[in-house]
């Protein structure tokens, strides 16, 4: 084994090793967090259509912020269509739970509840950092969302 003089342990030649296995390990709980926050693409969307999963995403997650918002709990109804379809259009959904369309299955609800969950809780530290934050534009509420599925990101 070679031993280094004090000189040469202090060039960046010595630590370039252990820094690079600390990059390594912080990549990898960096991925492992964003891979676990992130919901995963519904059944039926093919991997390939990214774009159009997104633009779902983002609507679903702005659905979510906006029941917070108006004071929801993180707690799921499930309504049928007609009365849904006339809350969105109208923005006047009740502000005592996130509601969501009754006709999905199982696996559909779990995808639909995740994203609309990420969408209160981001909300929720939106408000806890600025309590007297002004109604957002609804219509462009989907937007940030679009981005953390885009990147991949959640924080």
């Amino acid at each position: 084994m070679r031993v280094r003089s004090p000189a040469a342990r202090r060039t960046v030649g010595y630590w370039r090793r252990p820094c690079l296995l600390a990059s390594f390990a912080a990549a990898c709980i960096h991925a492992q967090i964003a891979g676990a926050a992130a919901p995963l693409l519904p059944p039926d969307y093919a991997n390939s259509d990214r774009m159009h999963y997104c633009q779902w995403f983002s609507v679903q997650a702005a659905w979510g912020a906006q029941a917070r918002f108006k004071g929801a709990p993180p707690t799921f109804q499930y309504v049928n269509r007609t009365l849904l379809h006339d809350w969105f259009m109208a923005d006047s959904a009740p502000g005592d739970a996130v509601y969501l369309l009754d006709e999905l299955g199982v696996e559909d609800r779990r995808i639909y509840e995740e994203v609309a969950l990420l969408g209160w809780e981001r909300m929720d530290a939106w408000l806890q950092s600025q309590p007297d934050m002004e109604p957002p534009d609804w219509t462009l509420l989907p937007v940030p969302f679009y981005y953390i599925c885009k990147d991949g990101k959640v924080r």
